[in-house]
């Protein structure tokens, strides 16, 4: 409720300049004052509506999906609400500096990072609505097209892009709650109608061609919302009087004589030839560097017990986790194992899941079909199964080792560091291999023990990690591995 309350405060602010308030005047008194194009004020006004009706929505149909899901969803909606700001400063002012334009848009992309921290770390049930949101958020970064030569797609293709790729993760939500949980649907159904159904026509029919900043308007770097909803003014009352000037410095000493003989004197020492040295001291044996005792290069034997003398405090241990191996609802949790090469989980269901966390140097065994099995920021850890009914996963994961006895559909790769997937002859005919920011991924086959294989050695496939784009005669970009010979 205070969320909601919050988007209509703004909401409430916006339409409130989109009713015709004056943009800021130039800093100099002498300036005319700005006006502002009713398009502006109407782009004002449509945003303020969005905030009111999708956005509010969105909020709305979270709250019955758990306290994850409110919690990102608000920061979601927090996005939106700081990037209205940016929607009136485009109304009211001329384009800006790349450095100005760069400060204005630091709050919402502090806020859009927020939403992309969520989904880091431990994942959770509601893993896939907060990868959802943090590729939906990337839409508000529209504001930010400054040209063709940036390297960005139009307004219109990137809010487009950003929800094509928050697409990906909503429909896991759908194939995970449609039938049991429908108040799920309803809110991936909201989030579509936001960017999809929503931002996208907004930014199609005001910033075609990038953010319509106003030729007439103020000047952004001292753009700011008052709380009625109207811009400040950049004028204002006159600054304070430059403070007094510091006091005189104190009156100087009398002049310092120069050195009677001057440089003449200096010329008539070195006039004198070989006698000009007649004045230094001798050198003597004792005084060399070589010869001084004081100065060896050797520890003494007294020194040296001081430094290899044992402390008497015993070094702090790092902490560590307590491992966990526990069915809990429908899901195998292992997490943080070290060295424990006999983790075996056995009879599992395809209702079931097994989840692997944060387990170093460990043999883990799956007996039975589970619906899927993922392993997350695991290292030198081993994985054999029987079947899995969806996909095989590995996230953030080093120097891993897959085998499959008898069939999986998928296995999934992304951000591993060295991976050995061992597949059964008649798994590698039907399975799909997705990797993806990977290296040193290789898939082998293995054949089938009875010798009735048409080849008796396994057979080992590197997955490619280069590749080569190239543009052919007909407009088309075409991209193949490259193997580097």
């Amino acid at each position: 409720d205070a969320l909601v309350s919050r988007l209509e405060a703004v909401t409430a602010r916006l339409e409130a300049q989109a009713g015709g308030v004056s943009v800021p005047a130039a800093a100099s008194a002498s300036a005319a004052p700005a006006a502002t194009g009713g398009a502006n004020h109407a782009s004002v006004s449509a945003f303020a509506d969005v905030l009111s009706g999708p956005v509010a929505t969105l909020v709305a149909l979270a709250a019955p999906l758990g306290d994850d899901i409110v919690e990102v969803t608000g920061l979601f909606a927090q996005a939106f609400t700081l990037e209205a700001s940016i929607i009136a400063c485009i109304a009211s002012c001329q384009k800006p500096s790349p450095e100005t334009l760069q400060l204005l848009l630091t709050p919402v992309g502090n806020a859009m990072v927020a939403v992309g921290a969520k989904s880091e770390g431990k994942r959770t049930e509601s893993f896939h609505h907060q990868k959802a949101l943090a590729e939906a958020v990337q839409a508000l970064s529209f504001v930010a097209y400054q040209g063709a030569d940036m390297g960005m797609s139009l307004p219109q293709a990137h809010v487009a892009e950003a929800w094509q790729s928050a697409e990906f993760w909503t429909n896991k939500v759908l194939k995970e709650f449609r039938a049991t949980k429908p108040e799920h649907a309803e809110w991936v159904t909201g989030l579509k109608l936001l960017i999809d159904g929503t931002l996208k026509p907004y930014v199609k029919k005001y910033h075609t061609t990038g953010p319509c900043w106003n030729a007439k308007g103020g000047c952004a770097k001292t753009w700011k919302l008052d709380g009625n909803g109207a811009p400040k003014k950049a004028g204002g009352p006159p600054p304070p009087p430059p403070p007094p000037p510091p006091p005189p410095p104190p009156a100087a000493g009398p002049p310092v004589s120069a050195p009677a003989a001057g440089m003449n004197a200096v010329f008539q020492e070195l006039n004198l030839g070989e006698a000009v040295t007649s004045g230094l001291r001798k050198v003597t044996d004792d005084m060399k560097t070589k010869n001084r005792t004081d100065r060896v290069g050797l520890v003494s034997d007294d020194a040296a017990k001081l430094s290899t003398k044992p402390t008497t405090g015993k070094p702090t241990p790092a902490a560590t986790k307590t491992p966990t191996f526990a069915l809990e609802g429908k899901k195998w949790q292992v997490e943080h194992q070290v060295g424990n090469k006999t983790l075996r989980i056995e009879n599992v269901t395809p209702k079931q899941a097994v989840y692997v966390y944060d387990c170093v140097d460990c043999v883990i065994t799956v007996t039975g079909k589970p619906n899927a099995i993922t392993l997350d920021k695991c290292a030198k850890t081993a994985l054999v199964f029987d079947d899995v009914l969806a996909t095989c996963e590995l996230v953030n994961c080093q120097s891993m080792q897959v085998q499959c006895l008898q069939t999986v559909p998928t296995v999934s790769i992304d951000k591993v560091d060295g991976c050995q997937v061992y597949l059964s002859e008649k798994t590698a005919e039907t399975v799909s291999v997705l990797t993806a920011k990977s290296s040193e991924i290789n898939v082998v086959c293995v054949p089938a023990a009875d010798g009735s294989a048409s080849n008796a050695e396994p057979v080992e496939t590197p997955v490619p990690e280069q590749f080569i784009t190239t543009r052919g005669a007909n407009g088309k970009w075409t991209t193949v591995a490259f193997s580097g010979h």
